[in-house]
């Protein structure tokens, strides 16, 4: 500061041109020191670095070029410390142009592999891998051995996000063979063999992909400050096992990594990981005890800290187990939680896997529409990956042919440029082509698969009828030869024990008597079989009241409350819709689910009744009761008021403290 203010007030006002570029490089290195220091407020880093910028551009002759260019990577480096994504991509890209105005080879290199580094974070892949192959390119020919390494790493990240797989392979191969011949290099090392064992993890070679890991994480054990590197090598370890259906090892190195003491404080994200994928791990296990808390905790951690990745884990994790558990409500809640953040933030994984979740809780005909959006996107994100294999490989096919024409004559060169370009043409115009047939391809398959659910969902529907068709049928075959048969034979039994009486003595007096008597049982007891199986009211009609007696069954059966199900068989279930049906089986497993968790009931009562041309469904408890008037209105009762609106109902709810609660139901 002593010295730019020294020589500014130290120059006349007659001062040469040159003695103005002087005073301004000097002002860029003050406010570039500004912004490099750390200690300072970041929004007085960032006004530096404006000021830095302001006073770099303004060097507008060329002799300045390579100071201008320094500076300009200089000034990238601490935008990208900040995290100013509009200012890294715009100093980058005066960074490039700059240094292809002045052939300077290492500066196109470094700009390359900071605009593939900028677009790889933004998840513009394409673009990353071109910047970033044009940088592995120049730093080999310049042979900078550890950067032509880092560049290698970066594309192999990018080619795995990619999915394609044997890219990045082989891009990590070299990433290791490039770091190998630098001293220092061991936490680069370990990364390119993370990288391989997460593109092994998968494709499914899961043995390969755990010997890539301790690799790794024997690379990470020579590093200092190596906490956080390591837990997140056991972490993957254990997903490994878990993937492979070794739980139980899984779970070891969880607990191994979730050992380090400073790591919720240092790295919750890391942390928030190992919890969840604990749970998860301990959970299919057969360790139902850590469900749903452990889950919940992880859950908590990884909103805190806004880690939207893995809020959708968890959430699907939850979702899992809690479909596992026959609670679809609940688990449906998660899950729609999960595929909602995967949506906004454009997490195609996350989006399949929830809404796989989706196809399977929500009812058939929203199953559909998600097996149909399921089916669309991953189409979708099938032809994008080809194409990028497809754009990696015409890259490299480029950048090979022109080092080839650089070699050449003049007139060889201008011929190859006709030939490479009529090439390019005919592979443009076959591409389209080829692109067109396989957008026509997609909507017909998207047609035909959508024609083949609708007639999937009507044969399901007509396979039901026909097996409620054939129970009726068995019903009364079985009826009739009992009826028609058994009890004919019984009965020709019995004469011919009655004609023991004219036999004398007492001891045949006795086994006379009792063979009647206990065939007179029996036939009694075929004829009471015979007409519960042929009684007219276990019809179809009984089947939806009989799926409500197992859901109150399976509910409290293993507790200590007892409940009655009552209801009106003048009902006719056969005009109640399928999906009015399906809203009242929810209602009341809501209802009962609310009882469970907050009423300490010890006796309920659900009962149907049939009054005008309307059904009241009454659910009643004998618990504590509630305060209707103070009682907030959870998610639960938001379902219940949502379901009875969907069946064009109406409800209330009577409840007083400590007298129970009654809660009455209306609909046509």
């Amino acid at each position: 500061m002593l010295l730019c203010v020294c020589v500014i007030f130290s120059c006349e006002n007659g001062m040469s041109s040159m003695d103005k570029r002087s005073v301004e490089l000097i002002k860029i290195d003050y406010f570039l020191n500004e912004a490099a220091d750390k200690n300072q407020e970041k929004i007085r880093r960032y006004y530096a670095l404006d000021s830095a910028s302001f006073y770099v551009n303004s060097l507008k002759v060329s002799r300045y070029d390579t100071f201008k260019r320094y500076y300009l990577h200089a000034i990238a480096k601490e935008y990208s410390d900040l995290k100013i994504r509009d200012s890294i991509f715009s100093i980058n890209h005066k960074t490039l142009k700059l240094s292809a105005k002045t052939n300077d080879s290492i500066g196109l290199a470094k700009s390359n592999y900071n605009l593939g580094l900028y677009h790889l974070r933004g998840d513009k892949l394409d673009s990353a891998y071109s910047y970033l192959y044009t940088s592995e390119e120049l730093y080999d020919n310049l042979n900078k051995i550890k950067e032509a390494g880092k560049s290698a790493l970066v594309m192999a990240i990018t080619q795995k996000n990619k999915k394609d797989y044997v890219g990045s392979e082989a891009s990590s191969v070299k990433a290791i063979r490039l770091f190998e011949k630098v001293d220092d290099q061991e936490q680069s090392i370990a990364s390119a063999y993370n990288n391989l064992g997460l593109v092994s993890r998968l494709l499914g070679k899961y043995d390969e992909a755990i010997d890539y890991y301790i690799t790794a994480q024997d690379y990470r054990k020579k590093l200092d400050d190596n906490k956080i590197l390591l837990a997140g090598s056991l972490n993957n370890i254990g997903i490994t096992y878990k993937d492979k259906g070794e739980y139980n090892k899984a779970i070891d190195y969880y607990k191994q990594g979730l050992g380090y003491d400073s790591l919720p404080i240092r790295s919750p994200r890391t942390y928030a990981r190992l919890l969840d994928n604990l749970a998860y791990a301990s959970y299919k296990s057969g360790r139902g005890e850590v469900f749903p808390d452990l889950f919940l905790k992880a859950l908590s951690i990884r909103d805190s800290i806004n880690d939207r990745l893995g809020y959708v884990t968890s959430n699907k994790h939850i979702a899992e187990v809690y479909a596992e558990k026959g609670d679809s409500v609940t688990a449906l809640t998660y899950a729609k939680a999960a595929y909602n953040k995967a949506k906004e933030i454009t997490y195609n994984d996350g989006i399949l896997e929830s809404l796989e979740l989706l196809m399977v809780l929500e009812s058939p005909q929203k199953g559909i529409s998600y097996g149909q959006e399921y089916i669309s996107l991953n189409s979708k994100l099938y032809y994008q990956e080809k194409i990028f294999q497809d754009q990696s490989a015409r890259i490299r096919f480029e950048t090979d042919q022109l080092e080839v024409a650089k070699n050449k004559a003049t007139e060889t060169s201008r011929r190859l440029i006709i030939i490479f370009s009529i090439s390019v043409i005919a592979f443009l115009i076959g591409y389209i082509l080829l692109q067109r047939r396989n957008n026509r391809k997609e909507l017909e398959y998207q047609e035909g698969q959508q024609k083949a659910n609708e007639e999937i969902f009507n044969l399901m529907l007509a396979q039901q009828g026909k097996l409620e068709e054939g129970k009726h049928l068995a019903k009364q075959r079985i009826s009739e030869e009992l009826h028609d048969g058994i009890l004919s034979r019984l009965f020709g039994l019995r004469l011919s024990l009655d004609s023991l009486n004219n036999k004398h003595g007492k001891d045949v007096e006795v086994l006379r008597s009792s063979y009647i008597d206990q065939l007179k049982d029996l036939g009694q007891e075929i004829r009471k079989i015979s007409h519960d199986l042929n009684n007219e009211t276990f019809t179809q009609d009984t089947l939806y009241p009989d799926v409500l007696k197992k859901l109150l069954k399976d509910q409290f059966e293993a507790q200590k409350v007892t409940y009655d199900f009552l209801y009106d068989h003048t009902i006719n279930w056969d005009l109640i819709t399928n999906s009015k049906k399906v809203h009242i089986y929810r209602i009341i497993q809501e209802c009962l689910m609310n009882i469970n968790k907050h009423a300490n009931a010890k006796h309920i009562t659900v009962t149907f009744k049939s009054q005008d041309d309307t059904v009241q469904l009454t659910i009643e408890d004998d618990g504590i009761g509630m305060d209707t008037t103070k009682a907030k209105s959870g998610i639960g009762m938001k379902n219940i008021k949502s379901r009875v609106a969907q069946i064009a109902g109406s409800y209330k709810i009577i409840s007083k403290m400590n007298l129970g609660t009654q809660i009455q139901i209306s609909f046509n």
